[in-house]
Parts: structure tokens; C-alpha cells; sequence
């Protein structure tokens, strides 16, 4: 048995308080791989959720490249339907986000990531909500999916696949390489944020799926036009390498890593003024400990 002295009632106090939270990682539903120790026993469950991740970043590519090339080519039936570019353009934002939003819900649940982004992976593990040995792992299984998925197309589709460049981004020409990186950046940025808040709190988290899947949907229809609306690596290195556009796959590849650093940066910012919110309770229960009762 306990004895119930103010010693024990201070540390209780502290105990119950807790320590100051370190960031999204204290959610309690998070899209990040499950955190196993680094063993050899464990190291084949982090292939398998490796090569996972490189499936559904293929199966993401070449459902890209494919909706690309019966939205666009002219002796396509979806392109009388969808005869004007804006409509075309909603029906591949609305084709990718539901695709974000259905493949991270499952993965969520089962800890199994489906980042399908390497900005996105660098972010989370950024954030501390994802191990930073899966990171190398995750990142190359996403570019390895990347061509895969573009390959894939290809062999399916045949020559239909090149004549709409395998769905390769390309900027507005009034848009410069600067201004190209600052959208690509920046809306990653927002994207980041959006879920550095989210997993922080439990009623959002379990929206984050939607939230996410929206979010690249809006990207997509916004900033397609103009920057090309990626703000993802993957999404364009398949593509940009099958079809030769790769005068600005750097921007490309680099703003949207460049983003993810600068949201985690943000939010790793914000992160102590939170923790001192939550530490004031604590530390006023234990000056009223220390202070003398006076009868």
C-alpha cells in the first residue's frame, strides 16, 4: 500500500498531468507504419509494408496515366463527355482524391501507411509520427512505383500512353521556374499543415482520409492549370522520365520536399507554446504543494 503523503501527492499530480506533449505523435490515429523494433525478426514485416507501399503507388500511376489517356486522346468515348478541359481537369482531381482517400483509410487502420508521397513520408517521420528507418524504405518503394505504374500503363495501353505523355505535369508558359516552385512548395505546405493539425486532435483524425484526399483534389483542379498541381515527387518522376519532359522535374521533385520541411518546421514551432499551456496546471499544483499551510 501507498502511503498518502504530499510527497506522493506531488508526484501523483505531475504523474496524472503528464509530460508536455512532443507534437502529433500522442494521436492516437495516425497514418504511419507500425513502430517495431529493429530486429530480424521485424525486418521482413517492414518489407512487406515497403512493397505494399510500392504496389498502391503503382496501382495509383497507372490509374493516372489511364484516366489520362481516355480523358485526352480525341477517338476516346469519355472525351465527348467530357468535351471541355475544365470538366476534364474536375474529373481527375475528383479520380485522384478519391484515390488518396480511399487507399489511406484502410492503410490507416491497419498501420500500413499509403503515403503514396515521398514528401509526405519525410514529413510524417518530421512530425515523429513515423519511424525514421522506414523512411529510405517507403521512399524508394514510392519511385520505384512511380515507373512501375507508368510502365504498367504503357504495356496495357500501347502507343496511347506516349501520345498524351504519359501524363506528365507541365506549367502554365506564363508561369516561370520560381513561381512553379513556390506553388508546388507552398501547397504542399498547406497540405502538411492541414495534417499536422489533424493528427493532433482525435475528432479530426479519424476525418483525415477525407480531409487529405480533398485537399489533393483541390490542389489538382487549382494549380493544375497553372503549376501543375503535384506536390507530390512520385507523381511526376514515372511520367517525366518515360516521356522525356524533364527540364524542370527538379522543381518538381524538390518543392514539394521543401514544403513538407517547412510545414514540420512550422509545427514544430508552434509545439512549445502548447506544451507550456499544458504544463502550467502541473506546475501550479506543485507550488501549492510546496507552500506552507499556515492554521
Amino acid at each position: 500500500m501507498t502511503t498518502d503523503t504530499p510527497g506522493t501527492r506531488r508526484t501523483h499530480r505531475r504523474t496524472s498531468a503528464g509530460t508536455p506533449a512532443t507534437g502529433p505523435a500522442t494521436a492516437p490515429a495516425t497514418p504511419t507504419a507500425r513502430a517495431t523494433p529493429d530486429t530480424p525478426e521485424t525486418r521482413p514485416l517492414r518489407l512487406r509494408t515497403a512493397l505494399y507501399e510500392c504496389a498502391l503507388t503503382t496501382g495509383t500511376l497507372f490509374a493516372v496515366v489511364t484516366a489520362a489517356r481516355w480523358m485526352f486522346l480525341p477517338d476516346s468515348p469519355l472525351a465527348s463527355v467530357l468535351s471541355t478541359s475544365e470538366s476534364r481537369l474536375a474529373a481527375m482531381a475528383l479520380m485522384v482524391g478519391a484515390i488518396v482517400t480511399t487507399v489511406l483509410g484502410p492503410a490507416m487502420r491497419r498501420g500500413t501507411a499509403g503515403h503514396l508521397n515521398p514528401a509526405v513520408t519525410l514529413a510524417l517521420w518530421l512530425l515523429r509520427v513515423f519511424p525514421g528507418r522506414a523512411v529510405a524504405p517507403f521512399v524508394a518503394a514510392q519511385l520505384t512505383g512511380s515507373l512501375a505504374g507508368v510502365a504498367l500503363a504503357r504495356l496495357v495501353w500501347g502507343e496511347g500512353t506516349s501520345q498524351i505523355g504519359y501524363a506528365a505535369l507541365a506549367p502554365s508558359p506564363d508561369w516561370h521556374t520560381g513561381a512553379v516552385f513556390l506553388a508546388e512548395a507552398g501547397c504542399m505546405t498547406a497540405i502538411m499543415l492541414i495534417v499536422a493539425i489533424a493528427i493532433a486532435r482525435p475528432r479530426l483524425a479519424a476525418r483525415l482520409p477525407l480531409l487529405i484526399g480533398a485537399s489533393v483534389a483541390a490542389v489538382i483542379y487549382f494549380f493544375g492549370p497553372l503549376s501543375g498541381g503535384g506536390v507530390n515527387p512520385a507523381r511526376q518522376l514515372g511520367p517525366a522520365l518515360l516521356s522525356g519532359r524533364t527540364d524542370l522535374l527538379w522543381v518538381y521533385l524538390a518543392a514539394p520536399v521543401v514544403g513538407a520541411v517547412l510545414a514540420a518546421g512550422i509545427s514544430a514551432a508552434l509545439r512549445p507554446s502548447a506544451s507550456v499551456r499544458q504544463a502550467e496546471p502541473a506546475a501550479a499544483a506543485a507550488s501549492e504543494d510546496a507552500a506552507p499551510v499556515s492554521r
